[in-house]
């Protein structure tokens, strides 16, 4: 149906609104005698080519620019942007597994998609399963799963179809199912699906604790520690994968105080989040805003994102209003009488700058390195071993967080399917229901017998806190590693480099030895590998028998075992950090308020600690003894006054005069010595001289110098402070 026009824009065509006399003025000759010559003077103003300068803000190309343009189109392009960076290099990877394979047997790879039957298929992918090394040599362990053949198989066809234009023939598509569980059988492929787990609220929250408190792990510098946090929080309220999160910009960050409808006192803090980064196939897809609201008498604020994320924002001097420089006055905004919301925009330096970002050590410390974006891969090993500590019996991965949002939202009353396939970005509901819905989380006994049913049970039946237990083994104990050296094939190689080991440096029997000793280390990790595995899987299968045993015969002491997660050795920046964040909701507003704020300066000030490597937090003694830090036998000043004392008299001390001077170190760090004279060399050496480079500098804070240049640092260290380095100058001077 047309649009009716507004009747403001059209005339109206009764007879009182136009006259005789107008009209016949409208078609009269005499009234437009002695107009033409203007007319035609105008138009040929209209065409003629004096006006060109009035287009200098266009785009104005010959038609050959656009006869190039179509003439040097790559084709082969089009089909390749239709897939997300990670899934063309696993179609990448099947193409090159092909190539390969049709090298073995000397055939052209071209024309052997030509030949496809179910012939080729079943010696291709037996021969796919067969294969254990890598680019390189490196060791793989291969296909292990029938659901891993058979995503190898769809990924052939699409290789297929890019390279030659036309669809596999049906036919042999359906032989090559039939293939695939042939091979599948024939190599002892695993049929069960790979185990997954969901991760909810409840066991974030434990995760986040043990994270928060763990010295078990370490990182270079606070701000990864809490980002890690406030990842794995976005994750799981808003249901994104990995790779989108580690995409966010602070352009795509918006923090707004927003007017409360109910009439409460003070506006409600708003994160909206809009991540632009999501997966593409055929082509983007529409950009979702998330706004995550303050949760005000929050039960924990482990798994508020407004405390982290302001924490990490006030450190970065994020706001563009220089007087918000503070959690007390940001606080204290209020929404202005006739309007509904006060946006607090950010600096717009910091526009391309991303929310999860690197650490960079220099000289100096380490940096913040925002410019730099955090890498998924990061952030899966961090939360893998993060799972270990905890006591999850099952690997944990960013994914988990994203399977529980999936959970919540399809179980929540207020979330329809249409909206839950938006959120997800899924195309159908039918996405859900084959990868998202893998366990049965209802009490189907109350169901069937019309009972209450038991959902605080079932849930936290499914969930990965069930399987907790902080005492399960996580790495190996020194006399286990050992036990790898005994080994006879390790022995055997351990002898081959023995004797190699004398080969002059550059000969081919030099090469030999570098090859020889590459592979008895590869071996070795391997072997330990092996045997962490099977402690595991013995644990697992012994240890729930030892401990019913136990209780029975009344030998084991019931308590809690997750006190083993929280170790002593807790700097005070950290331990302040746990008391602010595990604090009880306030019985007031002001309480509640001055809780948070509490909590927002505890994560700004311990984003600036640098915690070190884990391995200087533990002294080790011998059996029975208990060595405490210079920390814990003294009070702080008077172990930094030890410790600065240390490196101005004795000859050799084993302080780190630079490591003395750094504020951004937790004062265990500081101060803690080494065990000799020759180990705080090459601590000198890794952190501080090799990482000064060009247009950098370190400051004595003792002597009050600067030091720009490799050179006079290494000089300055030995004179003044008696720290050597035992490695020639020309490798240490550039």
């Amino acid at each position: 149906m047309p649009r009716v026009r507004d009747s403001e824009s059209v005339p109206p065509l009764d007879d009182e609104s136009t006259s005789d006399s107008d009209t016949d003025s409208l078609f009269d000759d005499e009234a437009d005698s002695g107009t033409d010559t203007d007319l035609d003077s105008l138009l040929a103003e209209e065409y003629s080519d004096d006006d060109d300068d009035l287009y200098d803000d266009e785009v104005r190309h010959p038609p050959e620019h656009y006869r190039a343009n179509a003439a040097n189109l790559d084709v082969q392009r089009l089909r390749q942007r239709r897939y997300s960076p990670k899934t063309q290099a696993q179609l990448d990877r099947v193409k090159e597994h092909h190539e390969q394979y049709c090298t073995f047997q000397s055939w052209d790879p071209a024309k052997c998609y030509d030949g496809t039957s179910p012939q080729f298929i079943h010696g291709f992918l037996s021969w796919v399963c067969d294969q254990r090394r890598g680019k390189g040599g490196r060791r793989r362990p291969g296909i292990k799963y029938a659901s891993s053949l058979e995503t190898f198989w769809k990924c052939y066809l699409i290789v297929y179809k890019i390279e030659t234009g036309r669809k596999l023939d049906p036919m042999i598509q359906v032989n090559g199912q039939d293939v695939v569980k042939i091979v599948a059988v024939e190599k002892n492929l695993d049929f069960t699906k790979r185990p997954s787990a969901t991760m909810y609220a409840e066991d974030l929250a434990e995760f986040a604790r043990v994270l928060l408190a763990t010295t078990e792990m370490t990182f270079d510098i606070g701000w990864l520690r809490i980002q890690l946090v406030l990842f794995c929080q976005l994750a799981g309220i808003t249901g994104n994968r990995p790779e989108a999160l580690v995409e966010l910009r602070y352009r795509h960050l918006k923090l707004t105080l927003i007017r409360d409808p109910d009439g409460g006192g003070r506006p409600r803090l708003f994160v909206e989040l809009t991540p632009e980064f999501t997966k593409g196939f055929l082509g983007s897809k529409d950009v979702n805003e998330f706004k995550i609201p303050e949760i005000i008498y929050d039960p924990t604020l482990v798994l508020s994102p407004h405390v982290f994320l302001l924490g990490m924002l006030f450190k970065a001097r994020a706001f563009k209003s220089p007087s918000i420089d503070c959690p007390e006055r940001l606080y204290s905004l209020k929404v202005l009488k006739g309007l509904n919301e006060q946006p607090l925009p950010l600096r717009d330096e910091m526009n391309d700058e991303f929310i999860f970002c690197e650490a960079v050590r220099e000289a100096q410390g380490v940096r913040i390195a925002r410019e730099l974006q955090l890498s998924s891969g990061s952030v899966r090993y961090r939360m893998k071993v993060g799972g270990e500590i905890t006591g999850f019996g099952q690997v944990l991965k960013p994914y988990n967080l994203r399977d529980g949002s999936a959970k919540g939202l399809n179980e929540s009353p207020d979330v329809s399917d249409s909206l839950q396939n938006k959120i997800l970005q899924h195309a159908s509901i039918g996405t859900f229901l084959k990868h998202y819905l893998n366990d049965i989380n209802v009490d189907l006994q109350g169901v069937y017998r019309r009972l209450d049913t038991q959902k605080d049970l079932m849930r936290f039946a499914c969930s990965m806190s069930r399987s907790i237990d902080p005492r399960r083994p996580r790495k190996l104990t020194p006399e286990q590693t050992a036990s790898v050296n005994d080994l006879p094939y390790i022995v055997k190689l351990h002898n081959r480099v023995k004797d190699l080991s004398n080969a002059p440096v550059g000969a081919r029997k030099d090469d030999r030895l570098q090859k020889a000793i590459k592979r008895l280390y590869n071996e070795k990790q391997r072997k330990r590998r092996e045997l962490l595995k099977d402690i595991k899987e013995r644990y697992k299968t012994e240890q729930p028998v030892k401990d019913s045993e136990r209780q029975l015969s009344g030998m084991v002491v019931d308590e809690d075992t997750r006190d083993a997660l929280v170790g002593a050795d807790m700097s005070p920046e950290q331990l302040g950090l746990i008391d602010a964040i595990l604090t009880l909701p306030g019985k007031s507003p002001e309480q509640e308020l001055q809780r948070r704020i509490t909590a927002i300066n505890a994560v700004t000030l311990y984003c600036g600690v640098e915690e070190g490597a884990p391995s200087r937090h533990v002294q080790r003694g011998p059996p029975g003894t208990v060595v405490r830090s210079p920390v814990q036998a003294a009070e702080p000043d008077a172990a930094l006054h030890q410790a600065i004392s240390s490196i101005k008299t004795e000859k050799r001390p084993k302080v780190c005069f630079v490591c003395i001077g750094n504020p951004h170190l937790t004062m265990r760090e500081r101060v803690a010595p080494y065990s000799n004279p020759g180990s705080l060399s090459r601590h000198f050496r890794r952190y501080h001289v090799s990482k000064l480079q060009v247009g950098q500098f370190i400051d004595c804070m003792d002597c009050g110098v600067r030091l720009e240049t490799r050179k006079e640092l290494l000089i300055h260290a030995e004179r003044f402070h008696g720290t050597v380095s035992r490695v020639p100058a020309e490798r240490l001077i550039v």
